[in-house]
């Protein structure tokens, strides 16, 4: 049976939890509900996590566009899966729009659909959600703090450069 485990990092957005198995990384969140992320955890895995000391580095790492951690997608569904794998492509500094994304895992017209996978995802910055946006204004969209978006994405940009 897998272990999953879990610790809560500083980070330069703030304080993260952090989940893992053997397979990667399972969820990170904000430090604020750590009753929610056990029980989403214990829900999606049907396991109990247990506290542990985890190496949570790749997080500065992911957020300035380098390498990103394997992550665990058990217990998410197939759509959501394929989200977030066709996310984890986009290079550091691009962005891609939600109906692009829809259309790369052969879901034409589901822009919408691809906006709820991204709504729900549990694994940013494993899954550098910041680097999808909007066909209208190709920045917004992104339920987490519009700053840190463009943050992270004008940071991205200079370091292709």
């Amino acid at each position: 049976m897998p272990t999953l485990r879990f610790a809560r990092a500083e980070t330069s957005i703030g304080p993260r939890l952090v989940a893992a198995t053997d397979a990667g990384v399972a969820a990170c969140g904000d430090a604020d509900g750590l009753e929610g992320f056990l029980a989403g955890l214990r829900r999606r895995f049907g396991l109990v996590p247990e506290p542990a000391d985890l190496d949570a580095d790749w997080i500065e790492s992911a957020l300035a566009g380098g390498p990103l951690p394997a992550v665990d997608l058990y217990g998410l569904s197939d759509f959501d899966h394929r989200v977030y794998e066709v996310v984890r492509g986009i290079p550091a500094g691009e962005t891609v729009t939600y109906g692009e994304v829809a259309a790369m895992i052969g879901s034409p017209g589901g822009a919408r659909a691809v906006g709820g996978a991204m709504s729900r995802c549990p694994l940013f910055p494993a899954v550098p959600c910041h680097r999808v946006v909007r066909a209208s204004d190709g920045w917004s969209g992104w339920g987490g703090n519009d700053r840190l978006k463009r943050r992270l994405l004008r940071g991205e940009s200079a370091v292709r450069r």
